[in-house]
């Protein structure tokens, strides 16, 4: 989006509560790294160590996990393989674990880029898990893995990997225990790989109601007991609780030691650069200044839910209960659809879309994002206060007109 919306510069510009950036944020990090000097050195332009990321990031993340993540064993830094970005994470793992057109189970709704980070360039097969008004966070989601499961495999597709985003997006909830143990005897059952991002996990916050479930780590008990431990595969990455989406860092946890093998065999075309890695490992080693970052990060985005949920609130507009996780909402729009907008709901959710863009206000719409009803979407929150109110002010006027 070119044009930016700027209340001084560019008044008119196109307010963006769709893309998933923490814009609290970023003036933080940016004034961290340039405080600290990278005093760059001639071997900081060479290849580096090889495609799996330099010893020094990777104990530096291996710190950070285990200080934050509570592992029941210890991280070790040999267990961890960089990439630039967790996109190129998934998709070599689907290159690694599973063959074209193999299935991979995803939760509806769910992270937009899901689909594409497994399907466009490595071919596997999304198959989406409907809950029919069920609680997915529950015990009773598993039923419905099972339902998607024996599906696809009467049809002729082989599931090979189930997609667990803990916290959850675009719902920005958090799995409870229970739910991850049988999410785990569900993958092992069926020699399923479950894959655990969790890219989101420190940026959990304080939110008014009480029933919202604390985060979890599924290296935070003895996994062991439930699944094989070369089924289990933890992403994290920098790009959403360290603000640095720019940075293109993502890293891969597996105890599965052929797995890493033949990931970093492949990442020779995506592993990150030098400069990056060193970038990476300056704010991963400063523990007291990334205690005192990610305790600003959590009470900013307290923040700007809060007044989201008073905009919303405002307006008329609802939104998922228990959301204490991530950048966003999800809130249904609905009532909103104009029956003369198209034959569907679908058609009339695309027609609304349509409308905000021309009233300059973008937010990501619920069919690329597999919801199974029209008419929801997901507000970014983790903007500067006045652009947030802006964009509400366009989206209720956009709704107004509809």
């Amino acid at each position: 989006m070119a044009s930016k919306w700027h209340p001084d510069t560019n008044p008119d510009g196109m307010v963006n509560l769709g893309t998933a950036e923490n814009h609290l944020m970023l003036n933080d990090i940016a004034d961290f790294i340039n405080s600290k000097g990278l005093h760059l050195e001639g071997k900081d332009f060479d290849y580096g160590e090889g495609p799996w990321g330099s010893v020094r990031l990777r104990k530096g993340m291996a710190k950070f996990i285990n200080r934050h993540f509570h592992p029941f064993s210890p991280v070790d830094a040999d267990e961890l393989t960089f990439a630039n970005g967790c996109t190129s994470l998934f998709n070599m793992l689907r290159m690694t674990i599973a063959d074209p057109e193999d299935g991979l189970l995803l939760s509806m709704p769910g992270y937009i880029a899901f689909p594409t980070d497994f399907s466009l360039l490595a071919k596997m097969k999304p198959v989406f898990v409907p809950f029919h008004g069920a609680d997915q966070f529950s015990l009773d989601a598993v039923t419905h893995y099972e339902e998607a499961y024996r599906k696809a495999e009467e049809s002729g597709t082989r599931i090979r990997a189930l997609m667990l985003c803990n916290p959850h997006n675009p719902l920005g909830k958090c799995y409870p225990k229970e739910t991850l143990i049988a999410l785990m005897k569900f993958c092992q059952q069926r020699k399923v790989h479950l894959l655990a991002d969790e890219v989101y996990a420190m940026s959990v916050y304080e939110v008014p109601e009480p029933s919202a479930t604390p985060f979890i780590s599924v290296l935070s008990f003895d996994y062991s007991r439930y699944i094989n431990r070369d089924y289990l595969h933890f992403i994290y990455g920098m790009a959403k609780d360290f603000a640095c989406g720019g940075l293109r860092m993502g890293a891969l946890w597996t105890k599965n030691k052929e797995l890493a093998r033949a990931v970093a065999t492949i990442n020779q075309f995506r592993w990150p650069g030098q400069v990056d890695e060193r970038v990476a490992a300056k704010i991963l080693e400063d523990e007291e200044w990334l205690d005192s970052f990610l305790t600003k990060s959590r009470e900013r985005l307290a923040a700007s839910n809060k007044l989201a949920r008073q905009l919303m609130d405002y307006a008329g507009i609802g939104y998922a209960s228990g959301a204490n996780a991530g950048l966003f909402f999800w809130i249904d729009l609905s009532p909103w659809l104009n029956e003369d907008d198209g034959k569907d709901d679908w058609e009339r959710e695309e027609r609304l879309v349509k409308r905000m863009l021309e009233n300059k206000v973008f937010l990501t719409n619920g069919k690329g994002q597999a919801s199974e009803r029209p008419g929801f979407f997901r507000p970014v929150f983790s903007r500067e206060e006045r652009m947030l109110r802006e964009g509400f002010r366009r989206l209720v006027n956009t709704l107004e007109e509809n």
